[in-house]
């Protein structure tokens, strides 16, 4: 269960940030993204300057690849973004 946002308040901040769609919130259940109709949203980024557009393109990837769009409850216990990051990499290995 999602108990916090903070990825969307970062993208929000960029200099490129245009738009984002996504219906998950605090309180919303998330499952891992597999393809196109699991996607949990979209982020719509423009800069006239493809410098700022890239380096703003690969925060989101980073923040998406470090689990830190969002904060989880997991059976009645919070955990960290370092403690899912680990949680993840036991359950999936390398592959993740």
């Amino acid at each position: 269960r999602v108990i916090g946002t903070p990825g969307y308040d970062i993208i929000r901040d960029l200099q490129s940030f245009v738009y984002m769609e996504t219906g998950i919130k605090v309180g919303s259940f998330v499952e891992r993204t597999v393809d196109l109709l699991t996607g949990i949203g979209s982020v719509i980024l423009m800069h006239e300057d493809e410098s700022v557009l890239n380096a703003d393109i690969s925060r989101v990837r980073e923040m998406e690849l470090n689990n830190d769009l969002f904060e989880f409850e997991r059976s009645g216990a919070m955990l960290t973004n370092a403690s899912q990051r680990h949680l993840s990499e036991i359950i999936v290995g390398d592959d993740f």
